[in-house]
Formats: C-alpha cells, sequence, structure tokens
C-alpha cells in the first residue's frame, strides 16, 4: 500500500501565517470595537422598550455592561448580544423581593 505524499513545511510557507501575538493585535481593537457597538445597540434597543420609571438610563447601561463583561472569556461571540438582552430583560421584569 503505498503511502500518502509529506508536505514539507519550509520557511517561506512559514511566512504566510502571521505570528499568534499579531493576529491578537490585530483582532482585539476590532473586537473592542464590536463589543462597544453592541453594548450601546443594546442600551439602546432596551431603552425605547422600558420607560425611564421602570429603569434608569444609567441603571440600564449598567446592567447591559455588567451582564457583557461576564462573557468577556467566550470563545464564540455571534450570541453574546442576544444572551445579554434576555438577561437584562429578565432582571428588569422578574421583581425583587424585599425584606
Amino acid at each position: 500500500m503505498p503511502e500518502p505524499p509529506v508536505r514539507k513545511i519550509t520557511a517561506r510557507s512559514s511566512l504566510l501565517v502571521p505570528p499568534v501575538t499579531e493576529v491578537a493585535q490585530v483582532a482585539s481593537p476590532a473586537k473592542e470595537r464590536n463589543d462597544e457597538d453592541q453594548i450601546v445597540e443594546i442600551v439602546s434597543r432596551l431603552g425605547r422598550r422600558y420607560t425611564r420609571d421602570q429603569i434608569s438610563t444609567a441603571e440600564l447601561t449598567s446592567r447591559v455592561r455588567t451582564f457583557y463583561s461576564g462573557f468577556a472569556t467566550a470563545r464564540i461571540r455571534s450570541f453574546v448580544g442576544i444572551f445579554v438582552e434576555r438577561l437584562v430583560r429578565r432582571s428588569i421584569e422578574t421583581p425583587t423581593a424585599k425584606p
């Protein structure tokens, strides 16, 4: 049975893939900008949904940022905005027990 061909990696082919540190530096500012855009969108949507009597803008922003920071280490970021929005809505709509 013939063996499959082996592909040799040369110094030249390794230049096509940037080092991990460069990838992280390039991706980081775009990720932060995207996160901030999502936070602003969530606050805007929820601000239209709830009156100022239900929750102040400052409290709404604080809750969104708090829940969003809980997903800071999430590797898959596609649904973070949806999760955060649902968590904030639930925190507003669920009455808290006061002693």
